[in-house]
């Protein structure tokens, strides 16, 4: 790999599961001598007992795997660690990409995919999160608003499925609008396409289904717009829908 790249990374640590041994074996090559701790499987299983058995920053996961799809992986390890993830997939169709978006990738990859290329995107991605880190809001001036009293955040309550407004005014969902705000909720500011909620919510992936889902989104509006706030859900035609604004799962 290019040595313009070259950085000191001893504590992050990554893992990569990729069917194709002969790209994993040399990104693990090439990454080890830019100093990231990193390890390579070939197969679900593998990656699932490393994971278990020790710290993981970033997943590099191919969604074509063996066994058990790249995009259960990523769901896993976006709902079970602070892991990054990058997904890799030997088809260039949108789709795919966007499952694995809603699966809770940051970043999906085409391949054949460049080493040098694959590396300046680790090591810009890390170098944001440290930056981001060690970035300190300054103290609030008196009188001063904070952002907190600025922000928008809406809570979805597990035990008894209802959604909280940002004034604390409570709304009562039926299950299927439960799960339709949790499919959301899980994946932060990623899209949910339309075909995973249809799955999720068991919706068949026909006109009836859609017909079923659009009516349940227009109930969620009209109970949110009701209590004179806006809809918390934004809706991209034709692909899917993501969070609005923040919702926290309480």
């Amino acid at each position: 790999m290019n040595q313009q790249y070259q950085l000191s990374a001893p504590e992050i640590r990554v893992i990569i599961v990729d069917g194709d041994s002969d790209f994993r074996e040399a990104t693990v090559e090439s990454m080890k001598l830019q100093g990231y701790t990193i390890t390579g499987f070939g197969s679900a299983g593998d990656f699932y007992q490393q994971l278990f058995s020790g710290r993981c920053d970033l997943a590099i996961i191919d969604i074509g795997l063996e066994g058990q799809s790249g995009l259960v992986l990523a769901e896993y390890v976006r709902k079970n660690t602070d892991a990054r993830i990058i997904m890799l997939s030997s088809r260039p169709d949108v789709e795919v990409r966007l499952a694995g978006y809603a699966s809770g990738a940051d970043v999906c990859l085409v391949k054949p995919v460049d080493g040098r290329e694959l590396l300046a995107l680790i090591t810009n991605m890390f170098d944001r999160l440290d930056a981001a880190k060690h970035h300190v809001e300054p103290p609030p001036t008196i009188g001063e608003t904070t952002p907190g009293e600025l922000s928008m955040t809406w809570k979805l309550f597990r035990n008894d499925w209802s959604l909280q407004t940002p004034n604390g005014e409570s709304i009562a969902l039926t299950a299927k609008e439960y799960d339709f705000m949790l499919s959301l909720v899980l994946q932060s500011s990623a899209i949910v396409t339309r075909q995973y909620i249809l799955k999720i919510l068991g919706y068949q992936p026909n006109e009836q289904g859609n017909r079923a889902l659009e009516s349940l989104i227009y109930r969620l509006r009209r109970k949110t717009e009701s209590l004179g706030y806006g809809f918390p859900i934004k809706t991209y035609r034709g692909i899917g829908y993501c969070l609005a604004s923040p919702i926290l799962l309480a």
